[in-house]
């Protein structure tokens, strides 16, 4: 069951070549956290990076009074010679999101990414309805991985079923246990025996961490103890994220621009992808139009 939600994990590897844009990207996140939480106790943000990137990550974020960056390396949770290192980094990304928060004993959290913004007001409570979490849910039938992640956990595939949607959402520690203990084969850990899923089908995408993580709870039967029901979730008056304000492409920003500021989003974070190559300052000012 969800207490709160005050933690969020922000997997962060800064690309060679565009290493200050990935970096500015996450400077922004933290200040629209800074802007939007509302909670007396600050929002404890950990952010997992390649060893590489640790250092200059730590000195060059941005500080508020009311979010605690902490800045972890890699190699503090996964050893030199791991099977994680093999993997590409969206692969990797999804390990950490599991990973981590089960080895320190996460309780709810917020995962994030760089793309994404808070444009919404919120606190260690909003998300939560009778300590179960409004989490982003989608229809598994949108998307393969649900079928192959259904082979993984070994449950039945139900293209019929909704399950927790991509970053950002939230999640709690307790399944993210659950779901590498299902995972780790007789003789290999949980990341081996995902890196083994991987090399096995070349050109598919045999899990990612929500499908691993929803099909656990669901044949462990403790998905709905911790999550509200996708139904619910759809309906309520709190949405974690908004669809409608995100930005895609740059024809989408040049719309989105236009609406007055204070516009309300229609959710409590958006995605403005980094690939749609709008200009950081623009993000920013777009970002942070919206009320509280």
């Amino acid at each position: 069951m969800f207490s709160e939600v005050r933690q969020g994990i922000l997997p962060l590897a800064l690309r060679n070549i565009k290493r200050r844009g990935d970096l500015e990207r996450a400077g922004l996140l933290i200040e629209s956290l800074a802007k939007h939480w509302r909670d007396s106790k600050p929002f404890e943000l950990l952010i997992i990076a390649p060893n590489r990137d640790a250092g200059l990550l730590r000195t060059e974020l941005p500080r508020f009074p009311n979010i605690n960056v902490d800045v972890r390396r890699e190699g503090d949770f996964f050893r030199p010679f791991s099977p994680f290192y093999w993997m590409t980094g969206w692969y990797r990304q999804q390990i950490v999101k599991l990973h981590v928060p089960a080895v320190l004993g996460f309780g709810g959290f917020l995962t994030l990414d760089s793309d994404v913004c808070c444009v919404g007001d919120f606190d260690s409570q909003t998300f939560l309805q009778h300590e179960r979490a409004l989490s982003r849910w989608e229809p598994k039938q949108h998307h393969e991985w649900w079928r192959s992640a259904a082979e993984v956990i070994g449950i039945p595939y139900d293209p019929r079923a909704h399950g927790l949607s991509v970053t950002p959402n939230i999640l709690h520690g307790d399944l993210a246990r659950q779901t590498l203990a299902r995972v780790r084969g007789r003789y290999l850990d949980a990341t081996t025996s995902l890196l083994l899923r991987l090399v096995s089908r070349p050109g598919h995408v045999p899990w990612t961490e929500y499908s691993l993580y929803t099909s656990a709870a669901e044949i462990n039967g403790t998905l709905y103890d911790y999550h509200a029901e996708w139904d619910t979730c759809y309906t309520a008056d709190v949405h974690l994220f908004s669809e409608k304000s995100c930005v895609w492409g740059a024809d989408d920003f040049e719309r989105l621009v236009q609406l007055p500021a204070g516009t309300d989003p229609g959710g409590k974070f958006i995605i403005v992808q980094s690939h749609a190559r709008i200009p950081l300052q623009q993000v920013r000012d777009y970002c942070l139009s919206f009320a509280g």
